[in-house]
């Protein structure tokens, strides 16, 4: 009974001891071999604040093959975390996502499976790590610069650079840039300026690494920009102008002012900035008969044509707009006019009498002017009325001139022939 007990238990303590080391197998990770490498990357090596990228191991053999599939990839990092701290690798990959948190600075990842990557224990300094501080190879580790350490110029501007004498606000852009002119995102960038009110003195820059703020001031105003420990090297400068001003002048073939044209003259209109004006973002010219012209930012003098298809009294208007949006303008009153015409009809009265009769159209006549020519009696006088009448000492052909003097100055002249018989 003894030796049955006894050959059974010798069979029992064998299958113990391997199920034993199979549960230590199966707890133990399958790390590196001796002499592997790790090779560690990122996509981008600049981050916002709470910005996030994917790191990658790729674990080799001393062979120059892949590691063994499942092969365990520890991550540490000095700043930030990463997630997860363990990686198993495919095809010799193993992967991580390093999250930075909300300081700035620069981060060291490193990646550790076995002896690759291991070195002495200490403090990492970050989340994610074992407690140990591995010795940094020339793969085994990658710096990402987070925040405002990684700003290595900063650029100011504002948009307008101009502003009234009476006040304005323009817009101040601040540029956050790191190595190779990235745009940096996510830095707070603080504002200064020497004269006015700033809307905000910090703005975070965007993901063009713009920082955006206004200014509001009616002198001339220097502003700077900070972000991290870089300082824009040259300030802004918002110079105070006067404000807009714009000069409208007309001329035409029958007026040197325009203050009266005929219809279908063509008038002339010049057009002209302030020489010490403010800078004009747009400027329309109204002809004040319904239509109107587009000038743009008026950068030089221009001269502008239209014609006035009836009669009337039009203002002419010219509107600026300034890039600071003070507005000016510049009119003129225009007289546009029926063009004057003078027609004449003859009419024989007896043997030797012409009778004249003048119709004048578009305008109102004041005096009539009549030549009824030699030989004639009378031959040349003035009426009041638009008839007149002259006796000839011989027949023949006649000629009769008259001219009408306009209540507004104008004239108009005309003449017609009558033959009269001979004796």
């Amino acid at each position: 009974m003894r030796s049955g007990m006894k050959l059974q238990s010798s069979r029992i303590l064998p299958l113990i001891v391997l199920a034993a080391v199979a549960a230590s197998c199966d707890k133990a990770p399958l790390l590196a071999p001796t002499s592997s490498t790790i090779t560690i990357t990122a996509p981008t090596r600049v981050l916002p604040l709470g910005g996030t990228t994917e790191v990658t191991a790729f674990v080799v053999e001393q062979a120059g093959t892949p590691v063994q599939n499942g092969t365990t990839v520890h991550f540490v990092t000095s700043l930030g975390v990463v997630s997860p701290v363990d990686a198993q690798t495919h095809n010799g990959m193993a992967s991580t996502t390093f999250q930075a948190g909300d300081v700035s600075g620069v981060a060291e990842i490193r990646a550790i499976s076995g002896n690759a990557g291991a070195g002495s224990t200490g403090n990492t300094g970050g989340t994610g790590g074992t407690g140990g501080t591995p010795t940094t190879t020339a793969g085994n580790a990658v710096q990402i610069t987070i925040g405002a350490a990684a700003v290595e110029t900063v650029t100011v501007r504002t948009n307008p650079a101009t502003v009234s004498q009476n006040g304005g606000t323009v817009d101040v852009i601040a540029t956050v840039l790191a190595s190779g002119g990235r745009a940096v995102p996510g830095v707070i960038v603080t504002f200064s300026a020497d004269h006015g009110t700033l809307s905000s003195t910090s703005a975070v820059s965007d993901v063009n690494g713009d920082a955006r703020v206004q200014l509001t001031t009616n002198l001339d105003t220097n502003v700077s920009a900070t972000a991290g420990s870089k300082t824009a090297a040259t300030a802004a400068k918002v110079t105070a102008q006067p404000g807009p001003s714009v000069t409208l002048t007309c001329t035409s073939s029958t007026s040197s002012t325009c203050s009266t044209v005929n219809v279908g003259d063509v008038a002339a209109f010049t057009l002209a900035r302030g020489a010490t004006t403010s800078n004009i973002r747009s400027a329309t010219l109204d002809f004040g008969d319904g239509t109107s012209i587009e000038l743009g930012n008026l950068s030089s003098q221009a001269t502008v044509s239209h014609q006035y298809t009836q009669a009337g009294t039009y203002t002419v208007r010219l509107t600026a707009t300034d890039v600071n949006g003070e507005v000016a303008t510049s009119t003129l009153v225009i007289v546009v006019q029926e063009v004057v015409s003078i027609s004449l009809s003859l009419t024989q009265q007896g043997t030797r009498s012409i009778s004249g009769q003048a119709t004048v159209i578009g305008c109102t006549a004041q005096r009539y002017d009549w030549n009824f020519g030699n030989g004639a009696t009378p031959a040349s006088f003035s009426t009041g009325g638009n008839t007149a009448s002259s006796t000839y000492a011989s027949g023949g052909t006649k000629t009769v001139i008259v001219s009408a003097r306009c209540t507004d100055g104008r004239t108009a002249q005309t003449s017609s022939q009558l033959d009269l018989p001979l004796p």
